[in-house]
């Protein structure tokens, strides 16, 4: 699976980020393993926004950074002691803009299962890995209906142990997981519900 995800990210055509929109990065950090998993964190009640949302690690560009990818690299280390030469970035997806009109820019990356995170920066309570295998199935808590111009779209919200996966972060786990996996994964029609009866 992972030399499949290798393949597709690197031949990735991504669209660029809006220039006119302050800038932001994440990393989607993939442990290297059969069943590849996502690292996530769940940040802090105490911040002013976010708070007590799962994101990926993060953040906004600074102007110390060369380049988006440095962003996402600084932030990962900052958030959760990850360092650069840990990760192996593969490439960029799409950038989407946040509902606070940012332009968020995801970059893929490969870590090693054995790869430490800690949780000691004021921004994250906790670390935790979510299998591929188990957000390929699609099995969701909720349908979150986002309009975006004319049109709609049914992002997914997904209960991983005491974890929900929503929102803009769920919108960039799909867009990897179609554009990396062709996980089929379609947002334009809301999908049934987890424990819900045809």
């Amino acid at each position: 699976m992972i030399n499949k995800i290798k393949k597709r990210i690197k031949s990735f055509n991504a669209n660029l980020p809006e220039k006119n929109l302050p800038q932001a990065a994440v990393l989607i950090a993939l442990t290297n393993e059969k069943d590849p998993k996502i690292l996530y964190t769940l940040r802090s009640n105490k911040l002013s926004s976010h708070s007590g949302e799962v994101s990926f690690p993060g953040g906004k560009y600074e102007e110390g950074d060369e380049n988006l990818v440095d962003t996402a690299l600084r932030e990962s280390h900052e958030e959760i002691g990850l360092k650069r030469s840990e990760v192996n970035i593969l490439g960029s997806l799409d950038s989407m803009v946040s509902r606070f009109n940012i332009s968020v820019t995801p970059f893929v990356g490969i870590i090693s299962k054995e790869t430490k995170t800690n949780s000691d920066s004021e921004e994250i309570e906790v670390c935790f890995k979510v299998p591929l295998s188990f957000l390929l199935d699609d099995k969701r808590l909720r349908n979150d209906a986002v309009r975006r111009g004319n049109e709609t779209f049914y992002v997914p919200a997904y209960s991983f142990k005491t974890y929900v996966i929503w929102g803009l972060t769920a919108m960039i786990t799909v867009n990897f997981l179609n554009s990396a996996l062709d996980a089929g994964i379609d947002l334009k029609n809301p999908a049934e519900i987890l424990g819900e009866k045809e």
